[in-house]
């Protein structure tokens, strides 16, 4: 209903239920707190079940949720959440927006029947055990592939059985968004028209409190898992330097031994002396020049811990004596691969913010046949070539992650120090 139409009793009851289960949403996922009171719920026949829209307009059909428990209406509010704080309105836009849609609706529904410990999706909701395990893209692919054999559903909730195929077919001809739940901006000028400058004022503030949520469920652990797409933001990070301890820069050093050509000596000072590394000595290369492949990880989960790596790298190489840092900067796809002196991190601009996919920068410097040692920074929580590349690895990590052991190279953790 517009926002100028008197609302029922029944559609005051209907929103006096929602706001109660919107509450209840954030007992077992009070990561999702700051989006479940910014949401503003509307009640519209105009839509077939419920949907929101990236301006945090929750939209509900007053029939559909009457008919709804209060259990499943906990679950389908935390689902619609959920499209918010995985920002799927962004992260559709490029691709088939419903593809995306239902490949999120398998992803959220999934990570929901553990998180909510439900036996089976409310609503007749998409169901694909185990696709939390999987990327969006991952989704989309079997979609694609398999959508004359693969089951799925007309609508989000309460659709009929369908072939993906078929719903893809009639989706192409149907107005849009009129079988998915996440709803678009055009959708949202045609149901509200005159409120476009306030929903994207709105949009902007859902995003932050999106951001908010996400690093709040990673720290606490309730909501594992990685982002599915490239990100498309980017921002000057000042690398923090000098907060890595000695065993760290010693370790890197001794794989670097293992891996570098040319002769080391101590004929040839480091760079920095002894003022610096405290006991540490580190001997002189003797060569005309020698790059340091590095494969940066500009995955969200990365953003705190990008600076400190930053900083890590440059004071190493400094340190090493290593002339030129080749830094490929990844995503879900590279984002920026250039060479760099340990000056020009201290202000870089780092690109990305988005999934966390190793695979395309590994496999780009695998093409090049002068790489022959990478040290890959990342938080551990990532994708990465199963095989084996034609290069020695060090894979980095800024914080301990006790359960990444990748079949291959050196693990090294990156130990904050005490200086400030």
């Amino acid at each position: 209903m517009s926002a100028a139409a008197p609302m029922t009793p029944g559609e005051r009851a209907t929103l006096a239920r929602i706001a109660r289960g919107l509450r209840m949403v954030t007992v077992p996922l009070p990561h999702l707190s700051g989006l479940a009171a910014a949401v503003r719920v509307e009640i519209d026949n105009r839509v077939p079940t419920m949907g929101v829209f990236a301006s945090g307009r929750l939209v509900a059909n007053p029939d559909f949720t009457a008919r709804l428990s209060e259990d499943d209406l906990v679950f389908v509010l935390a689902h619609e959440l959920l499209h918010l704080a995985l920002r799927t309105h962004e992260r559709a836009k490029g691709s088939g927006q419903l593809e995306f849609n239902y490949a999120h609706d398998y992803i959220i529904n999934d990570t929901l029947r553990h998180a909510l410990g439900v036996a089976a999706i409310p609503a007749g909701g998409l169901d694909m055990p185990g696709a939390r395990e999987k990327s969006a893209e991952e989704i989309v692919l079997e979609m694609r592939r398999s959508g004359r054999f693969m089951s799925s559903r007309s609508q989000v909730w309460e659709g009929r059985a369908i072939s993906v195929g078929e719903l893809l077919d009639a989706a192409s001809q149907a107005p849009s968004g009129s079988a998915g739940d996440v709803l678009d901006a055009a959708r949202e000028r045609e149901m509200f028209p005159g409120e476009a400058e306030d929903a994207a004022e709105r949009a902007r503030a859902i995003r932050d409190l999106a951001v908010k949520g996400m690093a709040l469920a990673k720290a606490m652990g309730s909501l594992r898992g990685r982002g599915h797409l490239p990100g498309s933001e980017q921002q000057n990070v000042r690398a923090l330097r000098g907060l890595t301890h000695a065993p760290w820069q010693a370790a890197m050093q001794t794989w670097l031994e293992g891996v570098s050509p040319g002769e080391r000596t101590f004929t040839r000072a480091s760079r920095r002396g002894a003022d610096d590394l405290g006991d540490m000595v580190l001997p002189g290369r003797r060569r005309h020049s020698w790059a340091l492949n590095v494969v940066l990880d500009t995955s969200a989960s990365m953003t705190d811990d990008i600076p400190v790596a930053l900083g890590a790298i440059a004071d190493f190489s400094e340190a090493a004596g290593i002339d030129v840092i080749r830094l490929v900067q990844c995503d879900m796809a590279v984002t920026s691969d250039e060479e760099l002196s340990a000056a020009e991190l201290a202000e870089y601009a780092v690109s990305g913010y988005g999934g966390s996919d190793m695979t395309p920068a590994m496999t780009a410097l695998a093409e090049d046949p002068r790489v022959n040692a990478v040290v890959v920074i990342t938080d551990g929580e990532i994708s990465y070539p199963q095989e084996r590349p034609p290069y020695a690895v060090l894979w980095a990590l800024p914080r301990s992650y006790p359960s990444f052991q990748p079949p291959y190279g050196r693990v090294v953790t990156m130990q904050r120090g005490d200086k400030p």
